[in-house]
């Protein structure tokens, strides 16, 4: 059965777990598989991506979203 792939544009703040200094805020533009916030905030795929685009070397942080804004459909997947 085919799903929906939709684009969505997230901005993120990050800091080191247990830190208690400001967030440092960031976009990033991905597709997604629902459109369902709440799932979005906890995909595993989404939560790497953000890992790798901060480029720290701490394996474990505070992540909190912003604003997740939905851009639309964007076509299906093939299995």
């Amino acid at each position: 059965m085919r799903s929906p792939i939709y684009r969505v544009i997230i901005e993120y703040g990050y800091r080191k777990k247990g830190a208690v200094r400001h967030y440092q805020y960031k976009k990033i533009d991905t597709f997604v598989l629902t459109n369902d916030l709440e799932l979005i905030k906890k995909d595993k795929y989404i939560i790497e991506k953000i890992m790798r685009q901060t480029k720290t070397k701490h394996k474990e942080l505070d992540i909190t979203f912003k604003n997740i804004y939905i851009e639309g459909q964007y076509g299906e997947t093939n299995y």
